[in-house]
């Protein structure tokens, strides 16, 4: 292997490699996991609340289950 062709795959790896990592760090994902996140939601998998910020917060089950035992009750 030639010198200059080692380099230039060493180089075109390396390069490759950062802009694979600076795509996955990106909004993709936080647009993945949101995704995800939303879609267990509206299927019935998961619970969540809105805090006083608007931001989405995931309901413990122990919660769940309390409430709906004191409903029970009443």
């Amino acid at each position: 292997m030639d010198v200059y062709l080692h380099t230039a795959l060493a180089v075109g790896a390396i390069a490759a490699a950062y802009y694979a990592g600076r795509w996955s760090i990106n909004d993709k994902i936080e647009l993945v996991i949101g995704t995800m996140l939303d879609t267990l939601e509206k299927e019935g998998f998961v619970a969540t609340v809105l805090d006083k910020d608007g931001d989405k917060e995931l309901v413990p089950i122990s919660e769940l289950v309390a409430n709906a035992v004191k409903e029970a009750k009443k």
